[in-house]
This record gives structure tokens, sequence and C-alpha cells, in this order.
């Protein structure tokens, strides 16, 4: 994404950590017709990777939009209509990695994997002159009907101990395990899985699984909780902010260093958690695998 367009970006994320309006701390509920993932009406699939989707959501709600369907120029003319005059597009990145063989100097070949990337404006429907009435649709996230028993069997799939009791949610890394209270000990199921997603996030950065620098410990909970957010956008389930409000808006101000590049890193960190994860996931045959993962990038 050019610079300019991902300077954007960061500069909504850290205004909406400091304020508490960052998308992640919002709830999530699949099937609301109020909180929808975006997707691409043309293709009918939806957006992945943290920039394109914040990107998209920080747009909506800035604006006012409750359709989640975009499109480009290009792709609104396909299907009939186009953006009103004055409308202006939201950037989306597309990522294609091309193979390439190099001869290195002692005569052997290699293959290098060369990542291209695309920038696309894209208009939601609602800056359109007409509704896409020929949208195509991306298959619905279905709610997952026992979130918190698919929560326990993503942090059993990823190897880490779960026991259940006390009164604190909390990762061990000494022991590698998760503690969570009892389920009745929350107020709603939708608890339960957001602070199971979030401890099974936190324990992604051990050593021996993605090694993740947790120095700075406001930028792991950024980490945290913006990868229970995506995680719960792909697997189906309810998420729900877990810390409170004058914790989360807390976050901005606490990070060490360059703001915009620490939010960049940990939204990087948590799209990553949310791989590995996945990838997990579907070695247990949890989840189906698929060309539309969420390691994918799609804009059109």
């Amino acid at each position: 994404m050019s610079k300019r367009a991902i300077d954007g970006i960061r500069e909504a994320l850290i205004q909406g950590l400091m304020e508490g309006t960052a998308p992640w701390q919002k709830p999530w509920k699949p099937g609301d017709k109020d909180v929808s993932q975006p997707y691409n009406a043309s293709s009918g699939r939806a957006y992945t990777g943290w920039s394109n989707i914040v990107s998209l959501w920080i747009a909506s709600d800035k604006s006012g939009y409750t359709s989640p369907a975009w499109v480009t120029f290009k792709q609104a003319k396909d299907l009939g209509t186009h953006p009103r005059k004055g409308e202006k597009g939201t950037p989306v990145e597309f990522w294609k990695f091309h193979k390439k063989r190099e001869k290195k100097e002692n005569g052997t070949t290699e293959e290098k994997v060369i990542p291209v990337n695309r920038i696309f404006y894209v208009f939601n429907e609602e800056q359109l002159a007409d509704p896409l009435t020929e949208a195509a649709k991306p298959t619905v996230i279905e709610a997952q009907p026992e979130p918190v028993q698919f929560v326990a069997r993503l942090i059993e799939a990823s190897g880490i101990p779960l026991t259940w009791g006390g009164d604190k949610a909390y990762y061990r890394p000494s022991t590698d395990g998760i503690r969570l209270p009892r389920p009745e000990q929350f107020h709603e199921v939708s608890e339960i899985a957001a602070t199971g997603l979030h401890e099974l996030i936190h324990a992604t950065g051990a050593p021996s699984r993605l090694n993740r620098d947790k120095s700075d410990r406001a930028r792991e909970e950024v980490v945290a909780e913006a990868g229970a957010w995506l995680a719960a956008m792909r697997f189906g389930l309810p998420a729900t902010p877990e810390n409170s409000a004058s914790y989360l808006t807390g976050w901005a101000s606490r990070l060490k260093g360059d703001q915009a590049k620490e939010i960049d890193r940990a939204l990087a960190d948590a799209q990553k958690a949310v791989n590995f994860i996945e990838q997990m996931a579907q070695e247990c045959n949890l989840v189906d695998g698929g060309e539309d993962t969420a390691a994918a990038t799609v804009a059109a």
C-alpha cells in the first residue's frame, strides 16, 4: 500500500485507540446485519489482511455506511452504476506472489518468491448512484453453534494446555498454558469466547511458535485484542473487548517509540497470529482449507 494511504490508516488507528473507537474495541457478532466483514461486490470475496479490513471498517464507521459491499470505479461501471460526483474512494491493497528462478554464482539455481503490491481505491455501495442489485456476495460467516467449545478446541489444536478456574484470565509463558475463569463466572458466552481468543493470541508469541517480541506490553495488548477480533471474524465467533475502556484508550499513549511504526508492527503481528491459528485449525480439521484464507489479501 502506498505510504500516503497506509499512513492515513495508521493515523486513524492511533486516533481511534486514544478515543476508544478502534475497530476491535467494538463487538463483533456473526450474522448481525449491522456488523459484517467488508467484501468485494464484483468477486464476492471478503477482504482480508489487517490493512484492508481496518481501512474499510474505519471508512464505514466515519461515514456511517451500513452496507459491507465495496467496488472499484470500473467494477461499479460493469455493474451498471457509478460513484456519485464528489465521492472519494478508500484504499485497499492487493498482493500477488510470483515465483522466479535465479542462477547463483556456483551454477545452481534457486526459486525466489517476488511479492508484487498494487493499490486500488474502492467505493461503498452507499456512495454509488444506484444499489448493487447484481452484486456477488461471499459465503455468509456462520456463527459457531458452540463458541466456547470451539475456542477450547482451537487452543488444544495449538498445543497449549487450558485450565479453568480462578477469577483471572491469562497466558503464562513459564508453563506455556492458558487459564480462564469457569464459564459460569462470565455474564455472556461471547465474553468467554473473546477472552479465550485474546489469550490464545498472546500464546502464539511463544518462542516455540512465532517467537514474537513482547517487550512492549502495550503493543502486545494491541496484538492480542486486534488478533482476537480478526480471528473471531475468520471463525464465526463473537468478540467483545475484555479490557476496560480506560485501559484500551491508554494503549496508544503507552506505545514505545514511533507510534505509527509500532501500530503497523502490532497489526501485522496480529494477522500472523491468526494465520498461525488457522493453519493449526486446518491441520486438526476444525475448519476447511481453501484459497480464501486469512493469509490472502484480496482487493478485487
